[in-house]
């Protein structure tokens, strides 16, 4: 379905496609910004359903999102308050998905720049075309990060490196950002469609509960000293061993056979 026409949104089998659609830049202007945060908000509603059990983010055309819409902030008669609006429900969005219990892949094709790099970056798992481009770009344009940037950047790559890539707008391609760890893995851009179905078919067949549950100890695991974490994985396991999922799982390891996770 659309989401006015910026935003296309589907389930199917269990999986939420949030697909940008407003070729061929992708700019996130305040209807995107506004789609992005309806789209989130039904992502939530259908995992908490039981509908959905993993959410991909990707992007139509041959770019994922040049960023902001400069020409719109540059014609609004009150640039600093359209700027503030449009970035507050970008960031809502983004937070919401962030704050989804069930995996989010996003896959990342073509350039992804300033403010469609921190969309690009919203999953948990993200997979890159080897020749796609990610670059920050907000100085060139004597602007600041926002869309997460400033936390995502530093939280993941080294100082050096993270001062390099927001301060000089290096550009990289999707294989040098997987090598730095700024993505979970690039692929061939041939190749990406088959490795997004792979991954995205391996958590729609997993055990929910457990992959849900792993997610939170990853998440919580910074916010808590280790004899903290250590606790809430005894309390965490203790539940999914008497989880049915759980209980498939240990038999079907001792059975030596493929679990079959409902």
């Amino acid at each position: 379905m659309n989401i006015s026409d910026r935003i296309d949104y589907d389930v199917v089998d269990g999986v939420a496609r949030i697909e940008l659609a407003h070729a061929p830049v992708n700019s996130l202007d305040q209807l995107m910004a506004e789609a992005l945060c309806d789209a989130a908000d039904r992502a939530t509603r259908d995992a908490a359903s039981g509908g959905v059990r993993v959410v991909v983010v990707s992007a139509r055309g041959k770019l994922f999102s040049v960023g902001g819409d400069l020409s719109e902030f540059a014609g609004s008669p009150d640039r600093g308050g359209q700027v503030t609006a449009t970035a507050g429900r970008l960031h809502a969005g983004l937070t919401t998905l962030r704050a989804l219990d069930v995996p989010v892949v996003s896959v990342i094709d073509g350039t992804a720049a300033a403010a469609g790099l921190g969309v690009a970056l919203v999953g948990d798992i993200v997979i890159a075309a080897a020749e796609a481009r990610l670059v920050v770009a907000y100085t060139a344009a004597g602007l600041t990060p926002d869309c997460g940037l400033s936390w995502v950047i530093p939280h993941v790559l080294p100082a050096a490196r993270a001062m390099d890539f927001a301060l000089t707008n290096r550009v990289l391609t999707g294989m040098e950002a997987a090598q730095w760890g700024l993505v979970s893995r690039a692929v061939a851009g041939e190749d990406l469609p088959s490795e997004v179905d792979a991954v995205v078919g391996n958590l729609r067949g997993g055990a929910a509960d457990a992959i849900v549950e792993t997610k939170r100890l990853l998440l919580d695991s910074s916010r808590r000293t280790m004899n903290e974490q250590m606790e809430a994985e005894a309390a965490t396991i203790a539940h999914a061993i008497v989880h049915p999922d759980g209980i498939e799982g240990v038999d079907a390891f001792l059975a030596k056979r493929q679990p079959i996770f409902h």
